[in-house]
């Protein structure tokens, strides 16, 4: 695959339009482990920078603890996306590789930067915008991740998918709210 801008554009389209045949894509270019990294890591700065401007820009100081502590966390989230997405799938009968999943979800974390670059376009243009792009965004998200879900486990259910995410965020955050309050960072422990 020929990395221009041409190309990358296309595959973004691609990715709104029919992402399973756009996750069926990327994992059929057969991607280094290296490069599948690097793409995570670069993902994964330009969200966070992305994610300051738009604070900046809505009149906030900007991340608290900063932008390292920002990195972390975006890098944990996203990696915590990749275990699910393929622990989850595997659980329940996928084919899914955690390279594939990798990948897919960095691609599917550079696809939502174009949402975010819209964001920011309607808080400098259009403020009233923002809620609007913000539900789309929230909406193209899920129907990507259902559908690079179906594209690397091989699930033919589409609905058995989403309803499964949905399970699935539910499960983490519970078990994320439960290792916060044992650790004293719930609401009143900060």
């Amino acid at each position: 695959m020929d990395l221009n801008l041409a190309t990358v554009s296309a595959l973004v389209r691609l990715s709104l339009s029919r992402p399973r045949e756009a996750a069926a894509r990327l994992i059929a270019l057969n991607v280094p482990d290296d490069a599948r990294w690097l793409g995570f890591v670069i993902v994964v700065g330009l969200s966070v920078l992305v994610g300051q401007f738009s604070v900046l820009l809505m009149g906030d100081e900007g991340f608290q603890g900063g932008m390292l502590f920002m990195a972390m966390f975006q890098t944990s989230l996203l990696l915590g996306m990749v275990v699910a997405v393929q622990g989850v799938g595997r659980a329940l009968g996928g084919k899914g590789s955690f390279p594939d999943a990798l990948l897919l979800v960095a691609w599917l974390q550079f696809v939502m930067l174009v949402f975010q670059f819209l964001q920011i376009a309607s808080l400098l243009i259009m403020p009233p915008l923002f809620g609007m792009i913000t539900v789309i965004s929230l909406v193209f998200f899920m129907f990507m991740l259902t559908n690079f879900v179906m594209a690397l486990h091989g699930f033919a259910s589409a609905i058995k998918v989403f309803v499964g995410i949905i399970f699935s965020f539910f499960a983490m955050a519970m078990v994320l709210a439960i290792l916060l309050g044992m650790l004293g960072l719930g609401p009143g422990g900060l």
